[in-house]
């Protein structure tokens, strides 16, 4: 894997997920961090407003085909997490001091 502009790949990124209708996508890891190497990926949090538990697997699984025009294309891998909202504020509420 190479190392690439992220800032010219964001909105590529962005056009390819449209069809998951994500709320937000957070960039993540080394490349949001400006910090990534020649064996970085591209860490992605796909937030959807709703989402069921059951559909997590399936969703983060559409999202790597939806990437992979861009894999090919640029020889970087994906790392893709997703989750709904509302399991996040719910996991946050309950992290312990």
């Amino acid at each position: 894997m190479s190392k690439i502009d992220i800032e010219k790949l964001k909105s590529e990124i962005v056009e390819r997920l449209k069809p998951l209708d994500p709320d937000k996508i957070i960039l993540f890891g080394s490349y949001a961090y400006g910090e990534p190497n020649e064996e970085s990926d591209i860490d992605l949090f796909i937030i959807k407003d709703t989402l069921e538990k059951e559909k997590l697997r399936d969703e983060m699984l559409q999202a790597q085909i939806l990437l992979w025009d861009i894999v090919e294309k640029y020889r970087i891998g994906f790392d893709v997490l997703v989750d709904s909202k509302s399991r996040i504020k719910h996991r946050v509420e309950n992290i312990k001091d």
